[in-house]
């Protein structure tokens, strides 16, 4: 790399293929941003919250 600008976004682009492209065997062989999402979409809920109106 030539500049601090290079290796910065040579290090954001590696950030964002690591979560959302990299297949994570332990996961399942999905990308860690997809298991989030179904994490978060198994208890997601129509529900309000109590207190709340």
């Amino acid at each position: 790399w030539k500049t601090v600008e290079d290796v910065e976004l040579a290090t954001l682009s590696w950030v964002h293929w690591h979560n959302t492209s990299r297949l994570h065997s332990y996961l399942g062989d999905i990308p860690p941003t997809e298991f989030e999402a179904a994490f978060y979409d198994a208890y997601r809920t129509d529900q309000p919250l109590i207190g709340i109106q």
